[in-house]
């Protein structure tokens, strides 16, 4: 299956050929819908059969044994089918936004306290991250946010590309979350904030700093010993 997100965000549609179906749940060969997956919602949209024009609501797009599946509101696809696919496109570029604002988040923390994110989610409405912070230190934080959104002012440009998984490993600050990647990975691929900034990521964003808008500092939470909640609203 190709994913065509991972070589261009900003692609709205696209032609594929329907691999299998099994009630609502169609895997197409190649997609450029987002499935939900590392704290980021899925995107949704339409696949319209080209035969006859008939359209179906992608309403979730997830990812089972490796294999995006896209959930339509009604049976009618079947193998074989010649289909375009339209992304909600406001949607997924509002979660481009702030997916790539919580990367930016998450290279100021690291490299002011040296903080990982050792959870996150990310929605249309909030971001929400979990970070291994000490203190619970409002006033740290939210200077830490003005610092954020001081860096989107200077409009960093994004560029997205991928290395070997040995080269990878030689740079730890590629690797912002806590966890480890699966040990069959052949290439990470990187989502650089030229720069600043540099994390290994597999999603959507957008190609440079301002296209996020501002970051609003929205609410601290203690979560437990070194577990701080933080989260933000962009606008």
């Amino acid at each position: 299956m190709g994913l065509l997100y991972l070589k261009d965000s900003y692609l709205k549609q696209f032609d594929a050929k329907v691999v299998s179906v099994k009630d609502k749940f169609v895997i197409l060969d190649n997609t450029a819908f987002y499935p939900k997956s590392g704290g980021v919602e899925n995107d949704t949209g339409t696949i319209t059969r080209i035969d006859d024009n008939e359209k179906f609501n992608v309403v979730f797009t997830g990812k089972f044994d490796r294999a995006v599946s896209h959930e339509v509101d009604k049976i009618g696809l079947q193998k074989g089918d010649e289909i375009k696919g339209v992304l909600d496109w406001e949607r997924r570029y509002l979660l481009m936004r702030y997916h790539t604002a919580a990367h930016l988040i998450s290279g100021v923390f690291s490299k002011e306290e040296n903080c990982m994110i050792t959870g996150n989610q990310l929605t249309t409405e909030k971001g929400r991250m979990d970070l291994n912070m000490e203190k619970m230190d409002l006033d740290l934080i939210k200077r830490l946010f003005v610092k954020a959104n001081e860096l989107i002012q200077k409009d960093l440009p994004i560029d997205i590309y991928t290395v070997p998984i040995e080269e990878a490993k030689k740079d730890a600050t590629l690797f912002k979350l806590a966890m480890k990647f699966p040990h069959d990975i052949k290439e990470i691929r990187i989502v650089d904030i030229k720069g600043y900034d540099a994390q290994a990521d597999g999603g959507c964003h957008v190609k440079s700093l301002k296209e996020i808008g501002e970051i609003e500092f929205v609410q601290l939470k203690n979560k437990g010993k070194a577990n701080r909640r933080v989260y933000f609203k962009i606008r």
